[in-house]
């Protein structure tokens, strides 16, 4: 048994079908075929049922899958240790973001971290909480901002920050002469909408279905300037994080009639190997917001 069988085995279960693991491992579809053939001729078992629209696991399937996901964890593991071996003078730091915090919040510990860390490089990925939570449940991250109300016992957390959800509009908007915003008077307007897989796009799901009224979705982007310059020259509205307006963004903002916020906190898996680098910034950002 090879352990690039094993990887190609899981990459096909968590693709679906042989010619996707392929394309996601870039190589030819015959290559994987055989790989999993061997495997299974080695192992004196099959391991998928074949159809013609994908594959599936047999219970024996099942089995080993826990067996080679452990064995490739172990592995990554191990990389990580002995990475850990040369010191904070050079790896990286990996952690998932979404955009808003990625934009207000986490800046000025970024810059810091840098300057204290000048040998780790920092990959910021930006993408939905949801999105990052089962990022971190796949092991494909390390670190990551998810919110509380999606944390699961696989996960350790610490609280980063507390957020309230506000209505952003431009300043001429009708809705800026209320003090408050009701759902159906919200969805009674053209929005702008981040993508699905972000926290936002779910709760505007959640508040149509609550008032059985459809959004009137103008714009969808996970682009945070863009957003702010359809609402800011009045083409439609938004819901955001308030922690996201600054001042000079010259969008007026109103609180919803029923108050919406969220616990966001830095989460990691609880059973996984964490790397030195990541440590560090793990350890860094919890100091800087208990220092706040």
């Amino acid at each position: 048994m090879e352990f690039r069988q094993l990887q190609h085995f899981v990459s096909v279960v968590e693709t679906g079908t042989i010619s996707a693991a392929a394309r996601h491992l870039n190589l030819a579809q015959p290559a994987i075929s055989t790989s999993i053939k061997k495997l299974e001729s080695e192992l004196n078992t099959p391991l998928f049922h074949r159809r013609e629209r994908g594959v599936s696991l047999t219970e024996e399937g099942q089995q080993f899958l826990q067996h080679a996901r452990q064995i490739l964890q172990q592995a990554s593991d191990a990389k990580l240790a002995m990475q850990a071996l040369k010191g904070l003078d050079q790896g990286e730091v990996q952690i998932g973001v979404p955009s808003m915090l990625g934009s207000y919040f986490f800046p000025p510990i970024l810059m810091a971290f840098k300057h204290q860390y000048a040998g780790l490089t920092l990959n910021i990925i930006d993408s939905g909480t949801r999105n990052i939570c089962q990022q971190l449940l796949n092991n494909e991250l390390e670190l990551g901002v998810v919110a509380d109300k999606d944390l699961t016992p696989e996960l350790d957390s610490e609280k980063l920050i507390h957020v309230e959800m506000v209505v952003c509009m431009a300043a001429d908007h009708p809705l800026a002469e209320k003090e408050v915003i009701r759902y159906k008077d919200f969805l009674a307007h053209e929005l702008v909408l981040f993508r699905k897989g972000y926290y936002l796009h779910s709760l505007i799901e959640k508040i149509s279905r609550q008032e059985q009224l459809a959004p009137q979705v103008a714009f969808t982007s996970n682009l945070l300037p863009l957003i702010k310059s359809v609402v800011r020259q009045g083409y439609a509205i938004s819901a955001m994080w308030k922690v996201a307006i600054q001042d000079d963004d010259q969008i007026v903002t109103r609180p919803f009639a029923e108050s919406f916020s969220i616990d966001l906190s830095l989460a990691w898996r609880r059973d996984s190997y964490l790397s030195r680098a990541n440590q560090a910034f793990r350890d860094f950002v919890l100091q800087q917001v208990k220092s706040r």
